[in-house]
């Protein structure tokens, strides 16, 4: 898995969330350094869709296994299709973390929930001496409306 910086703007629409597909990939997982920004809102913040506060921006938009965007069916076979992000500061973690079924291994996974309104909006990925990252599905995001 690759992790590489952000990869300009982009623009959430709720009903096409991620306009690219690729096969996903299993790579060795090579984390690189990245520089992050403190999401505090403004015209590239994304918000919670069920309560609208601030999750994070599309400047944090991350690249892992060489893409923005992925679809992963999880045990019981419902699909997420999620983008990942460096920084969610409108997320909270919450659960133990766990490496079962995790998509990116050997990253252990725990829940990402909306600070404001607890939904489950993905999960945070983090794995010993390696940049952490947070996978959050994008159907349960907004952009900012101007």
């Amino acid at each position: 898995m690759m992790i590489t910086g952000r990869q300009g703007k982009f623009s959430l629409l709720s009903t096409q969330v991620c306009f690219f597909r690729e096969p996903d990939q299993d790579h060795d997982v090579v984390v690189d350094d990245l520089d992050k920004h403190e999401t505090g809102g403004g015209r590239n913040a994304l918000y919670c869709r069920k309560c609208h506060g601030p999750v994070t921006s599309n400047e944090e938009r991350l690249n892992v296994l060489g893409k923005h965007c992925h679809s992963f069916p999880n045990p019981e076979g419902i699909v997420f299709e999620i983008g990942c992000f460096g920084l969610a500061p409108g997320c909270m973690r919450k659960g133990n973390s766990t490496t079962q079924y995790s998509w990116f291994p050997p990253y252990a996974w725990s829940f990402a929930l909306c600070k404001s309104c607890k939904t489950h909006l993905g999960w945070f990925y983090e794995a010993a001496g390696k940049s952490s990252f947070f996978g959050l599905i994008l159907d349960r995001l907004i952009e900012e409306l101007e």
